[in-house]
């Protein structure tokens, strides 16, 4: 990495409480945050903002090459968008299926083949932020679980898949022993897997920018 370029990261759901708290603490160590959702506005932590839609992988394709050319590169895409809507699964119908499936687990899939090519340049990470916490088998949440449960199975097999090509991945689960985390809890456990690099230095630049 040359010395005057700061690491970048681009983060889904940057409108979100997990993208606030995220854009936050990437920004406060001096990467340089590019939002990306189906918003228009630039997130109050972030440089700058790309809109998409995360389930469409022409758009992802786009806001990764965007990003790219934006951030000089990707070091990090950190997955954060989720949505939840709960229900008897068998009043639930295909297209509340779709949804939700869509947003919380193909969303992570197309960003993560679209900014592949530019994470590998850079030897970068992948992280996405596992919807939940999950229900645990309670009435109303069988979909959400599931969408939850291909996060985690997407992930277990790209961290095997990419290693080969220098591409970290890593998952956060948003709970501990029950309990949910805050955003801000989770923002740090983003932090401690893609904030140090591969000799075991910091990535921070809040001191040099």
């Amino acid at each position: 990495m040359p010395a005057d370029r700061a690491p970048s990261v681009l983060i889904t759901g940057i409108h979100s409480e997990h993208g606030f708290a995220l854009s936050h603490r990437f920004r406060r160590e001096g990467w340089f945050v590019i939002g990306c959702d189906q918003g228009t506005t630039t997130g109050r932590n972030a440089r700058v903002h790309i809109t998409a839609d995360l389930t469409n992988e022409a758009d992802c394709h786009h806001a990764a090459v965007r990003a790219s050319a934006l951030g000089n590169g990707i070091d990090c895409v950190v997955n954060c968008s989720d949505v939840r809507l709960d229900g008897p699964v068998d009043e639930f119908g295909s297209r509340a299926w779709d949804v939700m499936m869509d947003v919380n687990a193909k969303s992570v899939f197309l960003m993560a083949t679209a900014a592949m090519p530019f994470l590998e340049e850079l030897h970068g990470s992948i992280v996405a932020i596992a919807p939940g916490p999950m229900g645990s088998g309670s009435p109303e949440h069988a979909v959400y679980d599931a969408s939850r449960a291909a996060v985690i199975a997407l992930m277990t097999s790209l961290t095997s898949e990419l290693a080969a090509r220098d591409i970290h991945v890593h998952l956060v689960l948003p709970e501990e022993e029950g309990r949910a985390l805050t955003a801000d809890e989770i923002a740090d456990r983003v932090w401690s897997v893609t904030g140090i690099d591969e000799a075991g230095h910091s990535l921070s630049f809040a001191h040099a920018h």
